[in-house]
This record gives C-alpha cells, structure tokens and sequence, in this order.
C-alpha cells in the first residue's frame, strides 16, 4: 500500500510545517473574507447597489475555481511550497494595487487576479500535508490547520470592519497584502522541499493523465458534486449580511464583520475538537450532524425579531456544522488520488469555489423570489437535506464508540 510505505515524519518537522502552513492558510483566508463586511460602503463609494459589489465575491470565487486545473499540476510539478509562496507574493502585491483602485472595474479585476493566485494556497497546502502526514492521522493534521486558517477567516471578517471604520476601506487590502507577503517569506525561510519528492514533468499530457488517475476514483465525482452544492449553500449568504443586517438594526460594517467572524469561532471549536469529533462520531454521523447544525442556524438567522448581537453565535452554530461537514471532505480529498494528490485537492478546491461563486447569485435570486426570512429558509431546508444525503451517496468510515 502506498500509504503505508509513507516515511513518519518527525514530530517537531510536522509540527513546524502546520504552524507555517496555518499562516499561509491565515493570510489567504484574511484577504478572501474582507470583502464581505464592506458590501455597502464601496457601494456607497462606487455608486453601485449591493448585488453588483456582492458579485465581487463571485468574481474572486470563480477566478479561484477556474484557476485550480492549472495551479493543481504546477504543485505536482514544481513543488507545493514553492507553488505556496509565489502565489502569495503575487496576492500580497494584488492587494495593494487593490488599495489604490481608481474605480470599481479596476477593483473588480484586481481582485478577480487575486482569486486567482490566492487559489494556489489553501489546496497545495492541503497536499503538503497529505504528503507528510499518515492517514491515520490526516484528518486530525487538517483540523488543526484549519484551526489557524479559519482564525484568518475570523479576523478578515472582524478585521475589515474595524480597519474600515478607522482608516478607510483602502487600508484593509493594504493590511492583507502585508500578511500574505509575511506568510510567503515565512514559508521560503522556514519550510524545505522533501528531497525524496518525485515530482513530474509538467505538460499538458502529463496534467491529464494525473487527472485521469483522480477520476479513475469511482468516489471522485460524487464528492465534487457535493462539494459545488455545500460551497453554494454555506458561501451564499456571506456577502448579503452586512446589507440585511443594516436593514434590520441598522448596523455598521463592525459589526457586520464580527457576526461573519462568528463562522471563524465555529470553526476554531472544531479545530480543537477534531480528535474528539473523528473517534467520537465518525465521519458519516459528522456530516449529518453538521447539515443539521447548519439548517437550525440558518433558521435563527431568518427570525427579523432577534437583536443584531444573537446572530454571532448563531453564525458560530453554523461554522462549527460547515467544518463537521467540510473537514470530512478534505480529509477524503486528500486519498481520491496519492499519486496526483496535488491535482486532486486542486480540484476539490476548484469543486468548493465554483459553489463559492454559484451561491451569491443563487442568494440574490431567493431573496428577489421570496424576501429575505424567505431565502434564508430555503437555504436552511437544502443544508439540512444536505447532510442527509451524504452518507447514503459517498463512501464513509463508520463511527468509532
């Protein structure tokens, strides 16, 4: 088995390569969310409504997604740390330019560039990880890199706000191009290549038999389709809540971004749980319970009667559900392929942002359809028929007592 003729690596080069990899997870998740929080201020600044800067999100989702087929070969080829810190370069120089945007199409593009390079972080690290860590112990790995990743994702929700309503929206992409380019350095100063790596040509040739060797996996389809519709359903409503909740209680881009950090916080409680999670529960009880956890937040979420502040804990009940979920996921991508295990995490990737990139419009829709309590709703009900699907339509290891 290739698995089991794995070198162990030493747990101090193990520990080393997730602190390291967490931060670069950090910078490229804090330069993802900071959007969100400030839908209706660049709309105010650019005179634009809210559905046209919320599909700045789908810009920069769909740019990552269909940058994924590329990016997956290129770390296979040329290294996944290498691939990790010049994408991160490049995204920190994207994200000043960005700061300086003259207009909101320039914006737009700077930060559909970003998507871009910023989908050559997250997956190859992903990988590097699934190279080095026994499966035994992959998915436990994962959940501590995602604890570091998701603080990102926190703090470029919270972050943007406060930074916004201090120094200006310009001064937040300043701050995440720094971060990205302090993570990209950290990874070329502290982290080396394994010298045993066999790492093929890249060709055209090559990319498509490596990604015949992924979808030679009968699970390979099943888990991307499910991956496209979980990225719709929980990356929807992200962009839209700084509009709703200014149109409940009137509230300001602050406090928009600590409510969405509240997903980050979720996650976190997961990330420390992960062991616990894995043998407690087993991967097909934690994605039904995660669907379920997604669809009663999601329902909270839809009650206009409830003060501004509940929704944070509410967004918390439903990351801690995404990640119950998600992280089964990420786990099983990291196996679809050992051989091409850059190229198949690619694709995961490419699978969860083109869901990224179908959910605001889907949430735009529902919310022209059927109001706002109303789209809320329907998310809530297909998130929840999500989490039941999954077990009885993928391969998954039974719960551990």
């Amino acid at each position: 088995m290739a698995e089991a003729a794995q070198p162990q690596p030493a747990p101090g080069s193990l520990k080393a390569l997730i602190l390291v990899l967490g931060a670069c997870g950090f910078a490229s998740t804090f330069t993802m969310r900071i959007l969100d929080p400030l839908v209706p201020t660049l709309a105010s600044e650019f005179t634009r409504s809210v559905p046209q800067v919320a599909a700045i999100a789908t810009a920069f989702s769909f740019a990552y997604a269909v940058g994924q087929p590329f990016l997956g070969p290129v770390a296979d080829s040329f290294g996944k740390l290498r691939t990790i810190s010049t994408c991160l370069l490049l995204l920190a120089t994207l994200s000043a330019a960005a700061a300086f945007a003259w207009s909101f199409d320039a914006l737009t593009v700077m930060r559909t560039a970003a998507g871009i390079v910023a989908g050559g972080v997250i997956p190859a690290a992903m990988a590097a990880i699934g190279d080095r860590a026994p499966m035994a112990e992959r998915q436990v790995q994962l959940g501590r890199f995602l604890v570091l990743m998701i603080v990102g994702q926190m703090a470029g929700a919270a972050c943007s706000g406060l930074i916004a309503t201090h120094i200006g929206w310009r001064g937040v992409f300043l701050v995440a191009g720094a971060l990205a380019a302090i993570a990209g350095i950290l990874v070329m100063v502290v982290l080396k290549p394994r010298p045993d790596a066999q790492r093929p040509k890249l060709s055209f040739s090559g990319a498509l038999a490596r990604y015949a060797t992924v979808f030679a996996n009968p699970q390979t389809k099943v888990l991307y389709g499910l991956v496209i519709i979980e990225g719709a359903l929980v990356f929807g409503m992200p962009p839209y809540v700084a509009a709703i909740l200014q149109e409940r209680a009137g509230v300001g881009p602050s406090q928009a971004g600590i409510v969405i950090a509240g997903t980050g916080l979720g996650g976190i409680v997961y990330g420390i749980l992960t062991r616990i999670l894995v043998e407690r529960l087993g991967p097909a009880r934690m994605t039904t319970a995660g669907g379920a956890l997604m669809a009663l937040a999601y329902c909270l979420f839809a009650l206009p009667m409830l003060p501004w502040w509940s929704a944070i804990a509410i967004f918390m009940l439903s990351g801690f559900g995404f990640f119950l979920m998600h992280g089964t996921f990420q786990a099983l991508a990291t196996e679809l392929a050992p051989s091409a295990r850059g190229s198949a995490v690619a694709l995961f990737a490419c699978a969860l942002f083109c869901g990224h990139a179908l959910g605001p419009l889907l949430m735009g829709t529902a919310l022209h359809l059927f109001g706002t309590s109303g789209a809320i709703l329907s998310f809530a009900a297909a998130v929840g028929l999500l989490g039941l699907l999954v077990p009885r339509v993928l391969s998954l290891g039974g719960s551990r007592t």
